[in-house]
């Protein structure tokens, strides 16, 4: 799979901000005997006035798994990267092994105000760890449980395929 979009803020009115936010993904499956390989990548910048807000949040379950949502950094641009191993169980079951790595490849000081120094942000972070999943009509429920670079252990819980 691979997305690419971009959005425009246009200022309407003359005290509106104006900018651009440019975002890619990319996911890749391999079959490998009995498991499945699946590699993903993520990136995007912003370019122009654009408020704090509208940053990258770096971290959380569809990006570095075992931080939480944003805690890596607020960024003008990103960039994360996965690769996890699923083997399916039994019935609808299937075990995951994954690992993570998310930076704001130095651009948190240029986000307006700096909201990631503000919160001590590092900028940059990888987490690791294995989960389990179940197919459902919903699609894939996901219960993980990461750890990352700063010894912080968390369950993460979601429905569908990360993004």
């Amino acid at each position: 799979m691979f997305v690419f979009s971009v959005e425009q803020g246009l200022p309407v009115l003359p005290e509106w901000l104006s900018f651009n936010r440019v975002t890619t993904r990319l996911r890749q499956g391999y079959e490998i005997g009995p498991a499945r390989l699946l590699l993903s990548a993520s990136g995007g910048h912003v370019e122009g006035n654009f408020p704090p807000h509208e940053a990258f949040a770096i971290g959380g379950t569809n990006s570095v798994r075992g931080y939480e949502e944003g805690a890596v950094g607020s960024g003008r641009s990103y960039a994360v990267g996965s690769g996890e191993v699923s083997c399916r169980m039994f019935g609808p079951l299937e075990g995951v092994v994954f690992g993570d790595y998310g930076s704001d490849l130095g651009s948190g000081p240029k986000v307006p105000g700096d909201p990631a120094g503000a919160r001590g942000k590092p900028g940059s972070g990888y987490g690791y760890g294995v989960g389990v999943r179940v197919d459902s009509p919903l699609g894939p429920l996901r219960l993980e449980y990461a750890f990352n670079d700063r010894q912080a252990r968390r369950f993460h819980f979601g429905v569908g395929y990360r993004n």
